[in-house]
């Protein structure tokens, strides 16, 4: 089976973490890998994610940390980052926020659904489109 974008999932929470990438994986279009401790997020260097996603809230010091470190990493230096944090795991919900690709964006409640095509619509622009147009067309 070959994926065709990998994501590096940051989350304490092993069980919230499994929910997230389950949700990820099941699409068929992504290979997930947990870190459940930021300071190993740089020794994941060797998975060369396309996307991180991280719980930390992002005016945290620990958020902060993070991004600068990855800026001063060369193979993790162009890896967009996505702020995301659990609200209601029994319901599949998260609350979205922070740094994606060097843009800020506020908060919303989200589900796991539409997280998934957040994420896909920012890493699969291209497919995206194709599949809107043959939609409406």
């Amino acid at each position: 089976m070959t994926f065709s974008k990998k994501i590096l999932l940051v989350d304490y929470d092993p069980g919230v973490a499994a929910l997230v990438r389950r949700a990820f994986e099941a699409t068929g279009a992504y290979q997930v890998k947990e870190e459940h401790q930021t300071r190993l997020t740089f020794q994941a260097r060797w998975f060369q994610p396309d996307l991180i996603l991280s719980d930390h809230a992002p005016a945290g010091s620990v958020a902060h940390a993070l991004t600068q470190k990855m800026q001063d990493d060369p193979a993790l230096r162009d890896t967009p980052v996505m702020f995301v944090r659990v609200d209601d795991a029994a319901n599949g919900g998260v609350v979205s926020g922070g740094i994606l690709s060097g843009y800020s964006f506020r908060a919303n409640p989200v589900c796991l659904d539409e997280l998934v095509g957040c994420v896909t619509e920012f890493l699969h622009p291209k497919s995206v489109r194709q599949a809107r147009d043959a939609l409406a067309g």
